[in-house]
């Protein structure tokens, strides 16, 4: 049997906490989204809307929304379990319907859905009893046929509604002068029977509509606009952006930062596979900002010595030369454009995961590295000056992981890796004495014991940065 523990025990939470809650769509696939197959569709009193909030952080549950799909009084929550499997609760706090992409009306539907919940035979999660769940599914169905581009999109998803209809296993007269909304004279033309489910007569769904104007959320000439506007927002997403959820309240950037050889690569790629099941994820490498092609150019231009850019080999008095100077003034400016890209689409809600974070320490690991003398000329002055100050400019990343582990480890992981210009042992060494007190600059730097099993410490590291993303 599944694990449905995680989900339903914040369920019974609710319970425990006296907050009210229903599932009032969907219930015929309540299996699924108890075990994290798919989301629930649950309704809370909006009067309980910071109480539940809260206490779902408390829980270790994410909210964020859909960057082209935003409507008032709905949420989405995310959470995973012990074997990392996501969890989804579609959470509305007030009873936000209609079209598929636009939901424009908000109806005063919220008693009767707590009126009539009822213990469900799956692990006593509260449900819509069958009469009011066939009530709010007739007037969802007649409001989705009620505009021509609704009725071209439920066309297409009509046969998935057929078995949450027929799940309610309803007799249609039992919905005749039910609830606020009086649907008797609508039923003979909704396309619904008590076996069967098809398109309702246009005539009227829009019958309905016309009755259920004085609960449009939005102005009623403005519906032609954004409908247009939700296709052109979806097509761009779907063919550009492909941003996914992301966090209303602002994002944060994460970096993973440490010596050559602790697993910095191995956990952000790891990082990057759990987080972006949902959220819209940005990457970043500030090691080496430059990609390939500008790397290219870089070694070309200093190819009698490799660069580094921690300058592990160089003595910390010593002049740097011109050529380096140029090199790692080039790396410095590049940094401090991709650490600025990296803050910006933290702003726009997105989670933004950072390979190593630049330091401000002299001769450091990822910070400045220029070294002028009596012998240095004005160029040099002038590369150390204009490094100086894109170091000084630098964002604070929000919280950097500094991984840790035992010499032998990192050279035996360094001798494992599959990688251009890899490091020899003496480099490896030699950085790693250099840089195990490195500072990153960093709200919060948290340092992470990465020298035990792999599947373990990965697990350990997901669960603290979903700690800091929940609580951020």
């Amino acid at each position: 049997m599944l694990d449905r523990g995680k989900l339903v025990g914040f369920l019974y939470t609710l319970d425990i906490e006296c907050i009210p809650y229903v599932s009032w769509k969907n219930n015929h696939e309540l299996q699924y989204s108890l075990s994290g197959e798919s989301d629930i569709d649950i309704y809370i009193p909006h009067e309980y809307r910071s109480l539940f909030l809260n206490l779902a952080a408390q829980q270790g549950w994410l909210c964020v929304e859909n960057p082209v799909a935003r409507y008032p009084w709905i949420t989405h929550l995310y959470t995973y379990d012990d074997t990392m499997k996501w969890f989804h609760i579609h959470v509305y706090f007030k009873v936000i319907t209609g079209e598929s992409w636009l939901k424009e009306y908000q109806l005063p539907l919220e008693r009767l859905l707590i009126d009539n919940r009822t213990r469900s035979e799956i692990d006593g999660v509260w449900v819509l009893n069958s009469q009011a769940q066939a009530y709010l599914f007739a007037i969802r169905h007649l409001l989705k046929g009620g505009s021509i581009s609704s009725r071209l999109l439920y066309r297409k998803e009509i046969l998935s509604y057929r078995n949450e209809w027929l799940s309610s296993d309803t007799n249609l007269n039992s919905i005749h002068n039910y609830g606020p909304i009086k649907l008797n004279t609508y039923i003979p033309g909704s396309g619904l029977t008590s076996t069967e489910i098809s398109m309702p007569g246009l005539f009227t769904a829009l019958r309905l509509r016309l009755s259920a104007m004085p609960f449009l959320r939005i102005s009623l000439w403005s519906l032609p606009v954004r409908r247009i506007n939700s296709l052109f927002q979806r097509i761009l997403n779907r063919f550009l952006f492909r941003r996914k959820k992301i966090i209303p309240t602002g994002g944060l950037v994460i970096a993973i930062s440490g010596v050559d050889g602790a697993g910095k690569s191995t956990m952000i790629n790891e990082a990057h596979k759990f987080f972006s099941g949902f959220l819209t994820v940005k990457r970043y490498n500030l090691g080496r900002p430059q990609g390939r092609i500008l790397e290219a150019v870089r070694k070309g231009f200093n190819r009698k010595q490799q660069l580094h850019e921690d300058s592990f080999t160089q003595a910390k008095n010593s002049i740097t030369s011109l050529k380096k100077s140029i090199s790692v003034t080039v790396l410095a400016l590049l940094r401090l454009r991709n650490a600025r890209k990296a803050v910006s689409d933290a702003r726009r809600g997105y989670l933004v995961l950072v390979d190593r974070w630049p330091t401000n320490e002299l001769n450091k690991m990822d910070g400045p590295s220029i070294v002028t003398g009596p012998g240095s000329g004005k160029l040099q002055r002038f590369c150390a000056s204009v490094e100086h100050w894109a170091y000084s400019r630098m964002p604070l990343v929000d919280v950097c992981f500094f991984l840790k582990l035992p010499l032998e480890v990192a050279l035996e992981r360094n001798r494992l890796r599959v990688k251009e210009g890899k490091e020899t042992d003496e480099e490896i060494m030699a950085r790693f004495n250099q840089n195990q007190q490195n500072s990153p600059l960093a709200c919060k730097i948290v340092t992470f014991d990465n020298g035990g099993e792999l599947s373990v410490k990965l697990n350990e590291l997901l669960t603290m940065m979903w700690n800091e993303v929940v609580s951020h």
